[in-house]
């Protein structure tokens, strides 16, 4: 009787394990799995868990959720609030760059009114100086297209800058229009990635 208790016990000992290891099996620790003691870590496997609340979500479930998963999942929420406030300083700066586009644009107005008048001015002296026979007037002419020549080419210099400046300007408008749709995306592809290294079970 006593080798027959024995051996039950032992039989009900190597139960109660076999029984007690799926249960283990299924507390495994890994993203998702419930914990109770918040900011608490350890690790499995080499990957470092903590009990903490899933950022990605609006619940206040504490689960074991790896550092990866932390740190992506704080990557987005600064990648969010960065978004937001380079959005609306881009929205800002649209109004002062279309100030600045018509303002250059009115100046290059200007300028080619001034350059289209010395044009004028320099053909005149060229065919005066072209018809002159006296060295007076050959010397005056000459003096005259030097003089004009030389205006119009600073007004195409000055011409050329500002519609260099003009393209910048339009240049920047166009980046600031579309750069927050780019933010977007890439706030949407960084939540994604968060999302996929918190999945439960990772």
């Amino acid at each position: 009787m006593r080798k027959f208790a024995s051996v039950a016990v032992a039989l009900l000992v190597a139960g109660g394990v076999m029984v007690a290891a799926p249960a283990q099996a299924a507390a495994k620790i890994s993203n998702g799995v419930a914990c109770t003691k918040i900011n608490s870590t350890t690790t499995v496997s080499g990957s470092k868990y903590k009990c903490a609340k899933n950022p990605l979500t609006t619940s206040t479930k504490l689960t074991w959720l790896s550092l990866d998963c932390l740190n992506s999942a704080a990557a987005y929420t600064k990648a969010q609030k960065d978004s937001v406030v380079l959005s609306a300083n881009l929205a800002a700066q649209i109004p002062v760059i279309d100030v600045g586009i018509a303002t250059e644009t009115a100046h290059k107005a200007e300028i080619q009114t001034k350059l289209d008048a010395d044009t004028i001015r320099l053909t005149t002296a060229q065919t005066k100086l072209a018809a002159a026979t006296s060295a007076a007037d050959k010397k005056a002419y000459t003096s005259a297209v030097s003089g004009w020549t030389a205006a119009v080419r600073s007004y195409t210099s000055t011409i050329n800058r500002i519609t260099v400046n003009i393209r910048k300007l339009e240049a920047a408008k166009l980046a600031a229009t579309n750069q927050p749709a780019q933010l977007k995306a890439d706030v949407a592809n960084t939540k994604a990635n968060a999302a996929l290294i918190c999945s439960k079970g990772f």
